[in-house]
């Protein structure tokens, strides 16, 4: 599970792609929505159990 955060809040999806303007979020294979680059802060993979270990893109 994936956490993406945005300006305004924050979006959960199971899997994402990056596109050239930015991520596309998918829930079960259904796309979610679409965040713009330019309103991206942050992906969180939400699985991960220490902060060392976060990843952040």
């Amino acid at each position: 599970m994936y956490r993406v955060v945005i300006q305004n809040g924050s979006i959960e999806c199971a899997e994402y792609d990056l596109g050239d303007h930015g991520v596309e979020l998918y829930e079960d294979g259904d796309f979610v929505a679409f965040v713009p680059y330019e309103n991206l802060l942050a992906v969180v993979d939400e699985e991960t159990e220490t902060t060392e270990d976060r990843s952040v893109l």
